[in-house]
């Protein structure tokens, strides 16, 4: 995959196609390390906590 930034002149301005579309990138990946934050960490660790409130009583 060619490297849209080298593309770009130096004093040129960035269109918005390429600004709009590393933003979804980002958007993308903040997305998936959310899902994954709540279902391999978060969700285990309430399970977890629910279990032990169960076998304290």
């Amino acid at each position: 995959m060619d490297n849209p930034f080298k593309k770009i002149i130096q004093n040129e301005k960035l269109p918005d196609s390429i600004k709009e579309k590393v933003m979804e990138d980002v958007n993308m990946i903040k997305l998936t390390l959310d899902v994954a934050d709540l279902f391999m960490i978060k969700y285990p660790d309430t399970i977890n906590d629910i279990l032990n409130l169960r076998n304290d009583e």
